[in-house]
């Protein structure tokens, strides 16, 4: 039990739970911002996100049972359409890095605002389950959290992220006067 507890807070582990709790309630005030500062905000959040995860440590779990959701399919949602609305034309972007690209003729179009909702899912799953304090599931949810990262949303991160680089440093003049309204 002592290894456990050593990987539930060892530093890469509490230094990751800061960073995704920071991220989730940034997100949370998507509205109370300007387009602008909302971009860059996430630049520099989201390579932090990435690069805590990437040090989460290597685990099995230990329950079989599934863990417990705290995003309701309602505040994903809102949370979607709230950054939807503060991107506005801003919100699609070209993805190159999914599968089904080989077989199509035409570009697939990726949503920011549903990129972040998806990370926002996992992470703030992540965060209230390691709130509990029960050394199990704090343990069962680093493990997924890692899996989910390696499998799906570190890619969606680094998707999203150079789509956001897209929007802070090849804006026109126009875009910038619309953001200052």
């Amino acid at each position: 039990m002592e290894e456990r507890e050593d990987i539930v807070f060892s530093r890469n582990t509490v230094e990751f739970v800061t960073v995704a709790a920071e991220f989730c309630a940034y997100l949370e005030k998507t509205g109370e911002q300007p387009r602008k500062e909302f971009v860059d905000t996430l630049l520099k959040l989201l390579p932090l996100l990435y690069i805590k995860a990437q040090m989460l440590p290597e685990e099995e779990r230990i329950s079989d049972e599934d863990l417990e959701d705290f995003v309701t399919e309602d505040s994903y949602e809102v949370l979607r359409m709230t950054i939807f609305d503060l991107l506005a034309d801003k919100d699609s972007y070209l993805d190159v890095f999914v599968s089904d690209m080989k077989y199509s003729d035409t570009p697939i179009s990726k949503s920011i605002s549903e990129d972040l909702a998806d990370i926002y899912q996992d992470i703030k799953n992540f965060v209230c389950l390691f709130r509990l304090g029960i050394n199990e599931t704090m343990h069962d949810a680093i493990t997924e959290c890692r899996e989910h990262f390696c499998n799906y949303w570190g890619q969606t991160l680094t998707n999203t992220l150079r789509a956001l680089h897209d929007i802070r440093y090849n804006t026109t003049l126009d875009d910038e006067e619309e953001d200052n309204e």
